[in-house]
């Protein structure tokens, strides 16, 4: 049986003019009541936390705008990961089943600030965001002296990046929009093996595998007045480099690619078609590497060029 519950409040208050202080507080309570028929117990966990949040929002002007806050968070461990038998245990070994009723709940710190601005008539809008994450006692799988494989709560991390977003549109025809990420991430506090023997045993200050410094999106769109109700875009997606595995040893060149979206709407009905992939690329958009020297790559190939048609038919009930 599982109960949760969560109290919060939040108060927004205008200290000057154009500036808006919010700050909140929230309490959040997670009781699980368990009788395990594997191993015989009975028992409850608790997992609770107070958490607070501050930020604030200054316009100074119509055409810009800045905010900054900090929160907290808060993630119980999961209920799979709670009653997942240890390795070893239970099933069709001789071993009691053996759970991971000493998991932590993981704790997360944010600091963020960004801002915007609207420029020429508000036919161009940027806006931005710098962000700052640490996390605690986050879930992670840890070699034992044995070779088998134990939970723990005991990692840590941190996220830091910047947030790039852009909106131009010179007049009704036309609109091109482009946003991406550049980040950051990596382990602090990893205790990947207790085995003494085993060459690597920490990973404290490795970046995280599959976890790109940049990602980002566009698209151009184009709706022409001397055909009303056309619409036609291309679209870019981009994701930079990445270390395969944990050592950082290996690295994917990340990718490129390219769709292209095409559609005209005649009273109620619209016919539409898309192509995605444009220029049939073959690449991953998954894969894995172990740290052995003679480990292999596991790639998950992405799907080659595809068309979608179609037609939608809007129904409209208000007179």
């Amino acid at each position: 049986d599982i109960y949760n519950t969560a109290v919060f409040k939040q108060i927004s208050f205008n200290p000057i003019d154009k500036l808006i202080v919010t700050v909140g507080t929230r309490y959040d309570a997670m009781k699980i009541k368990y009788d395990n028929s594997l191993d015989h117990s009975t028992g409850s966990k608790n997992y609770n936390k107070f958490t607070f949040k501050a930020g604030a929002n200054y316009n100074p002007i119509k055409n810009a705008g800045f905010y900054g806050n900090y929160s907290q968070g808060f993630s119980p461990p999961s209920i799979t990961s709670i009653f997942k038998a240890r390795t070893g245990t239970g099933g069709n070994t001789v071993i009691p089943a053996e759970f991971y009723y000493n998991l932590k709940p993981a704790t997360f710190e944010n600091y963020e600030f960004g801002g915007w601005i609207n420029l020429l008539n508000n036919k161009l809008t940027l806006d931005y965001a710098f962000y700052y994450l640490d996390g605690k006692n986050e879930l992670l799988s840890v070699r034992l002296e044995d070779s088998s494989t134990d939970y723990r709560s005991a990692g840590k991390t941190n996220h830091k990046g910047i947030e790039l977003g852009l909106n131009y549109k010179p007049n009704e025809q036309w609109n091109f929009r482009m946003g991406g990420t550049i980040a950051k991430h990596r382990y602090i506090a990893f205790q990947l093996s207790d085995n003494s023997t085993d060459e690597l045993q920490n990973l404290s200050g490795y970046e995280m595998p599959q976890a790109p410094r940049w990602n980002g999106n566009a698209e151009l769109s184009y709706s022409p007045n001397w055909l009303p109700n056309f619409r036609t875009s291309i679209e870019w997606q981009s994701v930079g480099s990445y270390y395969q595995n944990q050592i950082n040893s290996v690295k994917y060149d990340g990718y490129n690619i390219f769709n292209a979206r095409v559609g005209y709407k005649y009273h109620n009905i619209e016919i539409y078609g898309n192509v995605m992939n444009l220029t049939d690329k073959l690449y991953a958009y998954n894969l894995s590497r172990g740290n052995a020297s003679n480990s292999q790559t596991t790639y998950v190939a992405a799907a080659p060029r595809t068309f979608l048609l179609g037609i939608q038919y809007n129904l409209c009930l208000k007179k």
